[in-house]
């Protein structure tokens, strides 16, 4: 015979302990697994955060020289032929910058344009218009909003 026969329901409920809740889950791993787990993420997360900012950096001179090209074409109405001018400065300068100077520097007409072309990857927009952009800075006649989308994209397609 159990100790429990023979009695009633409220006399069971009395011999009933209190409910017991399990204790909290800490927050923290406990294992040194997830610690290195943890440090590998934060280097990784490093890691790509320097690479971005590098990155940034690197690509400063191109930010610039876009601005700039904005600027010009803002005021492109006032002299054309000056703002023609302007604009194969920025790319002159945006080379300079890029590419080492022996290699840049003495370029001009159609060494000029043909550098243009190959260092943007032969983009046939560039190619298009490589020879205007090479004889802007020369020719009064060259119309520079013809100029502006050409030298944008060569300022973003470059590779040095």
């Amino acid at each position: 015979m159990s100790q429990y026969d023979g009695l009633n329901l409220p006399q069971l409920l009395n011999l009933m302990h209190g409910l017991v809740m399990p204790e909290a889950v800490p927050w923290l791993p406990q294992s040194p697994g997830w610690w290195i787990v943890l440090g590998w993420l934060l280097a990784v997360l490093f890691l790509a955060a320097w690479q971005v900012v590098k990155r940034r950096r690197r690509n400063r001179y191109r930010r610039e020289a876009l601005a700039e090209l904005r600027a010009i074409e803002a005021e492109s109405g006032i002299d054309t032929a000056r703002s023609a001018q302007r604009i194969a400065a920025v790319l002159k300068r945006t080379a300079l910058v890029a590419y080492p100077r022996q290699d840049v520097a003495g370029l001009y007409g159609a060494e000029w344009a043909r550098f243009l072309t190959e260092s943007a990857g032969n983009d046939r927009q560039i190619a298009e218009a490589s020879d205007d952009l090479a004889a802007a800075a020369y020719r009064p006649g060259v119309d520079p909003s013809a100029l502006g989308r050409p030298a944008r994209r060569w300022i973003r397609r470059h590779r040095a």
